[in-house]
């Protein structure tokens, strides 16, 4: 039955996953990017509860995964060596190497991936249960907890009348604090893979040509005003939605992009010999302005990353996973990309068991030193709704505030309001 399972996998991979056979198949590197997708999506789901994860989808995850991942054995590197000869001569040959962003990845991803699925059966014995709130088809059923969710069919979180236990939440909170660090590690393989993945030149006139029309005026102006920190501009962004959120985000990396572009038109073309040292000193100076704005971009989408850990790719990454061509950066990025999924939705399953402990204790309980709100429907994004004028906290910053690391000049008080 296995090898049949195989067989059928892998037919589809090497077709595209077009079944007629014909020239609608993508490309393998995409192909098997979306295999682990649809892998991850068909083993682990939404993780509405925290329980361990059953035997039958352990052993599939780990077997399929290595399926998708046996590619990998065979991508190598070619590397000078020197091999001396039979009349005592040296010479130079080209030697096959296991490529070593590859091999250094995902032995490093395979441990994230282990660590994450023990942290997941560690939790039996628990003092917290779940209450199912009935289905879509049948209606909502009465809500005994304290917590009303507005997704009423989703499993609620219930924990004892007294709260939870001093071990137990304390138990909870170092294991979200673990797979923090497990998420920013899997994140960072992540951007590192995406930021070396090239973009595609067959789609470079949909990108934006300028900054100001990526941006927008109000934007463009607070970015190009040197004297406006980008902490007090961060603050002041209307981010109201996941999709507010993402379109900042894809105005950000549109404006790199033309500067970026811009500054390589600029510097192909210079020339002393053909231009006046008047017009090379404008020319340095433009560009110097461009270089400083993409540092400021930069700095402003590394906080919004920071803030929001778990948002859907951007415009750019969308198109730099559609058109490459590279199997091995393929799977390293789907691999990351599913780990940073998983891991955010252990943490969020935390944090509503850690709501329902503190408002069952009250809010003024000594024990109850750990927050998280979690009223928004979109806060699986990392977007809280708090009152007009504050900053937006999201999971990951409240567990820095935890472990004493929460960034300060982000917090700042007082900050200038921008208009948008």
């Amino acid at each position: 039955m296995n090898i049949e399972n195989m067989k059928k996998k892998f037919a589809k991979l090497l077709l595209g996953y077009d079944t007629s056979g014909g020239a609608r198949g993508v490309c393998a590197a995409l192909a098997l990017s979306n295999g682990i997708i649809n892998l991850s999506a068909t083993v682990f789901g939404e993780l509405w509860k925290l329980e361990p994860l059953c035997e039958d989808k352990k052993i599939r995850w780990r077997k399929e995964m290595d399926w998708l991942m046996s590619p990998t054995t065979y991508i190598v590197e070619l590397v000078p060596r020197k091999q001396s000869g039979a009349d005592g001569c040296t010479f130079e040959i080209m030697t096959p190497k296991a490529r070593s962003d590859v091999h250094v990845n995902l032995p490093a991803l395979q441990k994230l991936d282990t660590m994450l699925i023990e942290v997941m059966d560690s939790m039996i014995d628990t003092e917290f249960w779940y209450e199912e709130s009935g289905s879509r088809a049948d209606g909502p059923v009465k809500i005994t907890g304290p917590r009303k969710s507005k997704k009423w069919w989703l499993p609620s979180p219930r924990v004892p009348e007294q709260g939870l236990s001093r071990f137990q939440r304390k138990r909870l909170v170092f294991q979200a604090k673990l797979v923090h660090q497990i998420l920013k590690a899997a994140k960072s393989i992540n951007e590192q893979v995406l930021f070396h993945m090239p973009i595609p030149a067959a789609v470079m006139d949909a990108l934006p040509k300028s900054g100001r029309a990526s941006l927008g005026e109000d934007l463009y102006q607070a970015i190009t005003t040197e004297y406006i920190p980008i902490e007090e501009i961060f603050v002041s962004l209307s981010l109201k939605t996941e999709h507010s959120v993402l379109e900042t985000m894809n105005q950000l990396e549109g404006a790199m992009f033309a500067w970026n572009q811009r500054i390589l038109e600029e510097r192909s073309k210079r020339s002393p010999g053909r231009h006046s040292w008047s017009f090379m000193k404008d020319s340095s100076s433009e560009l110097d302005k461009m270089s400083a704005c993409i540092e400021r971009v930069d700095t402003l989408v590394q906080l919004l990353k920071a803030r929001y850990p778990n948002l859907p790719p951007t415009f750019i990454d969308v198109l730099k996973v559609q058109y490459n061509v590279d199997v091995g950066n393929a799977i390293v990025e789907a691999y990351s990309r599913v780990l940073v999924g998983v891991a955010f939705s252990i943490l969020s399953r935390v944090a509503e068991i850690l709501l329902e402990d503190d408002l069952v204790k009250r809010p003024n309980t000594p024990m109850a030193s750990l927050k998280f709100d979690l009223s928004s429907d979109v806060y699986l994004a990392g977007i809280t709704e708090t009152p007009p004028g504050h900053v937006r906290r999201s999971l990951m910053d409240q567990i820095s505030m935890v472990d004493g690391r929460f960034n300060a000049a982000v917090k700042k008080k007082g900050a200038k309001q921008l208009r948008w």
